[in-house]
């Protein structure tokens, strides 16, 4: 993912200088021939196509002359859209590619196709191979800038490593898009990229790009030709079964695990497309248990609630149609449906998204100005998600969103509208208002202490982004009074007022030079409460370098005025970090800070030191192994307060693309000190290990078998003299999952 969004940075970064319009790429229709997706590329139309360099290296070149040679080529039939990369390389032996699971090419060589139907500029499909075949997808949308892996296609793709670089061949079912049902011929925007990581990484585009134009799919390639191709009213089923017990350990008991009962769990997945233009998307029973393990994240001195990433397919698809700069809806608010239906689409100038799920848990986050805490009550909870958007012009949409999350009680409702323009190349405007009305139930009112049962409030937010090639300023306000509560969305912070701006300046090297860019930034932000009660403000500048061996180090010294329970504390720290490939098949990351830091558990200033190091390492083609440790330290007049470690490795072994198993480990240890803590009942030990196996086959990404094994052991000592704890297994689950895709 990292290497995709470095090929995608590089698309907006800026440079001045006149880009002439592209004639349109004419695509051929396939008739009466065979296809067979096989990286051969000796079928007759492959050498009857048109063909298409992918000629300017626009990272960290502006538009030079790409070094390498990347043909791409297209055809279709009623069926399939095709593609092939021919990727010439005077080294082959030096082309970075490993087996592994599809959308996790990090450090690989990778050629990708972007697809824009619409023709309007606003979103991209995104189809990414390696030299091996080796799958990658998602979706790029021009509002936000980034790119989406969530995204999951059921397509073909095949890849081998020649004597002269490596081929790639991919075909498209037009099932698997979303593009204007038409009789007549159709105009797409597209454009490929290959990512070339040697001791620089660099990318090629197939057209030149303007660097000092903001909007990146406006710059893309034209295709023309395609007709008679429909997405079609297609039906696919996902009918899944889920089999599983688990095992805990019940009222602190010494004795043994109790064996939970095996829970037998049959749902049904489905879309339909319900014209060319609507997706019906629909889950009964759902089983939403995570095979993908969360990645582990530090809690301790820590002020507001923590978010984990969605990764489950009834959410992922469509779900850039629910997008706003401020996350008002966040799709893990819903927990464990009963059932789900979504309709996703666009007509013409018009995106519409719309989501009704009942959720059997009401699970909230209940935020202030400066913590914020969770909450659950066991009642089932409506929720209705309804988006609408509307482009005007080019560069320029207007969206409004509506969320209702619902009891017999408890309701939470937000309205919202949100803009977003480009009225000059450079320059990116986004703002959104939100209001937002709030009924607790008597359960939430007398769990959590709430004092007033009845809110309302809103939520102000503005950006503006002015970025070139060498220099980047942005500033943002943000404004949230003390009843808005977005309960459907991830918003832990409330009753403030937020102001950011810094500048950036970029020095690039020149054509041929032995590193990338250097460059240096500077900026500011404060944080209060809406009656001006500062929560946060600081300055920071910054310094990095990009050069040989992938090479990014940076240095970040900053001052910042934190408040905490009416005391301010003036704290002084300094970052830096690294990020390094120096082989194809080791990668090393890691960052270092020290200085002050507030101890919030005792309102206090105390010293910080904290550091995190990640390593990835790939052994032949099979094996994929990461390492990871993070530690983070508060110590009073030399003395530790309390010193927190959290190590994760995930190992896998990729038997083919569509067979893998995979192992992650993941502990925790925490030592506290007591008679550094106000209150003096804690635990001084912590310890947890967390530890998952699973063997997965994809015949696709919705056709799937998963077999895995859960365990968990915690152990933790009182304030009582220090002695090491062992750990004791807490619980554990089996499971089977069995999911398969049918088109009928």
């Amino acid at each position: 993912m990292v290497r995709l969004f470095t090929l995608l940075a590089s698309f907006p970064i800026f440079a001045l200088g006149q880009i002439q319009e592209k004639a349109a790429y004419q695509i051929k229709e396939i008739k009466d021939q065979e296809v067979r997706i096989d990286a051969y590329l000796n079928e007759a139309f492959w050498t009857q196509a048109d063909t298409l360099l992918l000629g300017y290296e626009t990272h960290p070149g502006n538009n030079n002359k790409a070094e390498v040679t990347t043909i791409l080529r297209l055809a279709y039939d009623k069926n399939y859209f095709y593609f092939s990369f021919e990727a010439k390389d005077p080294n082959p032996e030096n082309i970075r590619a490993v087996l592994n699971d599809r959308d996790k090419l990090d450090d690989n060589d990778t050629v990708s196709l972007f697809l824009d139907p619409f023709n309007d500029s606003r979103r991209a499909f995104f189809f990414t191979t390696n030299p091996l075949g080796i799958q990658q997808d998602g979706l790029f949308e021009e509002q936000s800038e980034d790119g989406d892996l969530s995204w999951d296609a059921i397509w073909k793709s095949s890849g081998r490593v020649t004597a002269n670089g490596y081929i790639v061949e991919g075909a498209i079912p037009f099932k698997s898009l979303r593009f204007p049902g038409t009789d007549n011929i159709q105009t797409w925007r597209f454009f490929g990229v290959r990512s070339y990581p040697r001791s620089l990484l660099k990318s090629f585009h197939s057209m030149p790009i303007d660097q000092g134009d903001n909007c990146q799919l406006c710059q893309a390639n034209l295709l023309s030709g395609l007709q008679g191709i429909k997405p079609g009213t297609n039906l696919e089923f996902v009918p899944t079964l889920t089999v599983s017990r688990f095992d805990e350990r019940k009222n602190d008991s010494e004795k043994p695990l109790e064996k939970g009962k095996v829970d037998n769990n049959i749902g049904l997945d489905a879309r339909w497309g319900i014209t060319t233009d609507l997706t019906l998307n629909l889950a009964l029973n759902p089983d939403f248990s995570q095979v993908e393990a969360d990645d582990a994240q530090l809690d301790v001195n820590n002020r507001f609630t923590l978010q984990f990433p969605e990764k489950r397919p009834f959410f992922l698809e469509g779900a850039d149609f629910f997008n706003t700069p401020l996350q008002v809806f966040f799709s893990r608010t819903i927990t464990d449906p009963l059932y789900g239906v979504k309709i996703t689409g666009k007509i013409n100038k018009n995106a519409l998204g719309i989501l009704v799920a009942r959720d059997r848990i009401n699970n909230l986050v209940l935020p202030g100005f400066q913590s914020s805490e969770t909450s659950s009550t066991d009642q089932q909870v409506t929720n209705i998600i309804g988006r609408y958007r509307r482009d005007i012009g080019k560069k320029t949409n207007v969206g409004l969103l509506f969320t209702n999350r619902e009891t017999e009680e408890y309701f939470n409702r937000l309205g919202s509208v949100d803009f977003f323009s480009r009225p000059w190349k450079p320059l990116t405007l986004r703002a959104q208002y939100a209001y937002t009305e709030t009924q607790y139930d008597s359960l939430l009112v007398a769990a959590n202490g709430i004092s007033d049962s009845r809110l309302s409030g809103k939520s102000i937010n503005f950006q503006a982004t002015f970025e070139t090639r060498n220099w980047e300023t942005v500033f943002i306000y943000e404004n949230r009074s003390k009843g808005f509560r977005a309960d459907a969305g991830f918003v832990p912070q409330v009753d403030y007022r937020r102001y950011r701006a810094y500048i950036e300046r970029r020095f690039w090297a020149q054509e041929g030079g032995w590193y990338s860019n250097i460059g240096w930034n500077v900026g500011g932000f404060r944080r209060e409460s809406t009656r001006s009660i500062l929560d946060l403000e600081g300055i920071w500048t910054s310094a990095y370098f990009n050069g040989p061996l992938q090479l990014n180090y940076w240095i970040n010294p900053d001052i910042i005025w934190q408040q905490s329970n009416g005391e301010t504390f003036k704290l002084i720290n300094l970052w830096t970090g690294f990020d390094i490939q120096p082989l194809g098949n080791l990668g090393i990351n890691g960052w270092i800070n020290f200085g002050g830091a507030v101890d919030f558990e005792n309102t206090r200033k105390a010293d910080k030191f904290q550091f995190r190091l990640e390593s990835d390492i790939r052994i032949g083609k099979h094996i994929d192994m990461t390492f990871n440790h993070r530690l983070l330290k508060l110590h009073l007049s030399g003395e530790n307060i309390f010193a927190a470690n959290l190590s994760q490795i995930q190992a896998a072994y990729n038997f083919n693309p569509r067979l893998f198993f995979r192992i992650i480990m993941q502990y925790r240890h925490t030592i506290r000190n007591p008679d550094l803590f106000i209150d003096s009942e804690i635990n001084r030990l912590d310890k947890s290990v967390f530890a998952q196996l699973l063997l997965s086959y994809k015949l696709n990404p919705q056709s799937v078998i998963f077999l895995g094994y859960v365990d968990n052991h915690n152990g933790f000592t009182s304030n009582e003299p220090f002695e090491d704890i062992s750990l004791r297994q807490i619980n554990q689950t089996l499971f089977l999952k069995i999911g398969y895709a049918w088109r009928p």
